[in-house]
């Protein structure tokens, strides 16, 4: 039994990171229905967020809630601001330069990811990994190849900082293994919904606007979020990275059922090769740790252990 832990760990890893992703995906096209003030968007989202986060947090936690908060200590709390600062970063790049230009700047996460868990990690980052890095972005650049401009600076430099941070920001949460870091999330929305505040000059919102908003932040994010971090947990921080890229094509589709914007073919085949490459990254990355478990299964694997 034991001996199926590294298969079971990978594959859990996966779903979880999966499901986060499914979960994460109407986010873009609640932003676009809502369409509010950025900044009043941004506060009511972080607390929201931090709302269902707790709930959610104690529904799982019980009585315990208190002592899993403070044992993300100082790392944890790190965590937080870079989550509250990635969020901000992202939201100033979709104000100040192209869509197209952030996203696919913001798909270079697997990239920083993968670096950060060499240099910090020590961890070995399979070849296969690298190259389902490179194809997926390849893949983000071709859904938004004809919108691709030079765009504004500084948005497009607050891109590369939330690519860089969403790279950190799993790449901490693995290094704080196997401490469940949920309830950064929750500190990180009070501090979202903090920045928000403090720029938005009206938080008011229709009671349709408030729906929308509600269900994001009650809900979708609070889930997707608690089972994104706790991916890291079982599977390396740049194979994490590279599932949220299935963000990239799920957006833009739920926009497409919710405003009938039907994304051009380059999308459509730039989202094909993303969802091909990652399908075929996460079958192989199974088949190894397989392939792990039945040489630690055997009696060669067990004699290399004892020595």
């Amino acid at each position: 039994m034991t001996t199926q832990a590294p298969t079971t760990n990978h594959a859990k890893g996966l779903t979880l990171g999966i499901l986060g992703v499914l979960l994460l995906s109407p986010d873009t096209m609640i932003i676009r229905l809502v369409d509010a003030d950025p900044w009043s968007f941004i506060a009511w989202r972080g607390g929201l967020m931090m709302v269902g986060m707790i709930v959610l947090l104690a529904l799982r936690f019980g009585y315990r809630l208190f002592s899993r908060l403070f044992a993300i200590g100082w790392l944890g709390l790190l965590i937080a601001i870079l989550f509250a600062l990635n969020n901000v970063f992202f939201q100033l790049s979709v104000q100040t330069t192209s869509v197209a230009n952030t996203l696919v700047i913001i798909a270079t996460a697997p990239l920083f990811a993968a670096l950060f868990s060499v240099l910090f990690l020590r961890e070995r980052v399979p070849m296969r990994t690298w190259v389902a890095i490179v194809v997926s972005t390849a893949g983000v650049a071709l859904v938004f190849i004809g919108d691709i401009g030079a765009g504004d600076w500084f948005g497009n430099t607050a891109a590369l900082i939330g690519a860089v941070g969403l790279g950190v920001h799993f790449v901490l949460v693995r290094l704080g293994s196997p401490v469940d870091m949920s309830p950064a999330i929750a500190v990180g929305g009070l501090f979202i919904m903090v920045i928000g505040i403090s720029m938005a000059t009206d938080l008011y919102l229709d009671p349709r606007q408030f729906g929308l908003i509600a269900i994001l932040g009650l809900v979708l994010l609070p889930l997707s979020f608690a089972l994104l971090t706790r991916a890291p947990n079982h599977i390396p921080a740049a194979e994490v990275s590279l599932i949220i890229l299935l963000e990239t094509i799920l957006g833009p589709l739920w926009v497409w059922l919710a405003v009938a914007e039907q994304p051009p073919l380059q999308t459509l085949l730039g989202g094909a090769l993303i969802i091909v490459v990652l399908i075929a990254h996460s079958i192989m990355s199974l088949n190894n740790h397989r392939a792990q478990s039945r040489e630690a299964a055997s009696p060669r694997g067990h004699l290399d252990a004892t020595t």
